[in-house]
């Protein structure tokens, strides 16, 4: 007897269909535009779980040293909150200004040591085929770079990804299990703790200074929420990781840190584009990158169309979308990106 499936994935899409973006962007005057940011703000803030985290002291330790040619590399522990703890490697160039550039890691990439170069038989498939080591890079640009650890990943995954042949995995799954229902996201956990990272940045010795953000896939997906959120985040460069959500729908992008509660029923992710506007923003995009979905680039050129009218309100044209012939990993186009930012210090 054949089987019959009963799936839930139309009764979702036709959900979404009615209920999506009712917070979105679709105003047409930049006083407009302002008003909304600053509202949409604060409501993603709640959603995100944001509003419940508590500040503390940052208590920087650094935990070791390491002299490379035309850079050195710190490893830092910060208190982003009571009893929350976040390793990150500091960069700092011995050429060149020093701009600061937070980079930050997707999945598979062990933490941030995939982005610094420490790789191994387990990692070296995935770092290499993602072209994950940009924060080396970005410092042999001149910049001075923090990678942090996002919670879940690297060292900072639980218990049960903590075993050596589970170095690629993340905890975001159990993670967001737990943040959700205490009203909370992992991807509010992750943003405010690059919030935190600002904060010591600011504390470091930037504080006449921009800062600029970039990252691949997940990397992308925290880059988009931290800058459209805090706005002392003046360049953000996105990889891999600008598709409108209704293609995520028991399809692809089915990690825990993509889905926050009521999220989608709010904005989309050109509204994300729209709150930067008009802040400098690169997107860059594969045309065969599966996780744009079935409909491939439509998908993203549908997202970019939207934010491009925020930016026009602005007259600006601090928006771009770099294309290339691939599949999902960083391209690097937003080292140039950058330096056209950072001329101006």
């Amino acid at each position: 007897m054949e089987t019959n499936y009963y799936s839930m994935r139309d009764y979702f899409l036709s959900f979404f269909d009615s209920n999506s973006r009712e917070f979105g962007f679709f105003g047409n005057t930049k006083e407009e535009l302002i008003l909304w940011q600053k509202e949409i703000r604060l409501k993603l803030i709640k959603l995100l779980g944001i509003d419940k985290m508590m500040r503390c002291e940052l208590n920087p330790k650094i935990i070791e040293s390491v002299e490379f040619d035309g850079y050195k590399r710190d490893k830092v522990v910060i208190e982003t909150q009571p009893k929350v703890f976040m390793p990150l490697f500091i960069l700092t160039p011995k050429e060149g200004k020093g701009v600061p550039v937070i980079a930050v890691h997707g999945h598979a990439s062990d933490g941030k040591n995939g982005l610094v170069g420490i790789i191994n038989d387990l990692t070296r498939a995935k770092i290499e085929g993602y072209n994950y080591t940009y924060a080396i890079d970005l410092v042999k640009e001149g910049y001075t770079v923090f990678c942090p650890d996002l919670c879940g990943s690297g060292e900072r995954r639980e218990e049960r990804q903590q075993k050596d042949d589970c170095i690629l995995k993340s905890s975001c799954d159990d993670l967001n299990n737990a943040a959700i229902s205490l009203g909370m996201s992992i991807l509010g956990l992750m943003v405010f703790d690059l919030t935190r990272l600002i904060d010591y940045i600011k504390e470091f010795d930037f504080k006449n200074n921009g800062v600029a953000c970039c990252g691949f896939s997940g990397g992308g997906l925290c880059t988009l929420f931290l800058t459209a959120i805090d706005e002392r985040v003046e360049c953000a460069a996105v990889s891999g990781y600008f598709h409108g959500l209704k293609d995520t729908i028991l399809d692809n992008n089915l990690c825990g840190c993509n889905f926050v509660y009521d999220l989608w029923r709010y904005i989309d992710i050109c509204d994300l584009g729209s709150m930067i506007a008009p802040r400098r923003l690169l997107i860059e995009s594969g045309n065969e990158d599966k996780l744009n979905g079935k409909r491939k680039l439509n998908n993203v050129f549908e997202q970019i169309f939207e934010a491009e009218k925020s930016y026009a309100l602005f007259e600006s044209h601090n928006l771009l979308h770099k294309v290339f012939d691939g599949g999902h990993k960083w391209y690097g186009s937003a080292y140039a990106f950058f330096n056209d930012w950072s001329d101006y210090f």
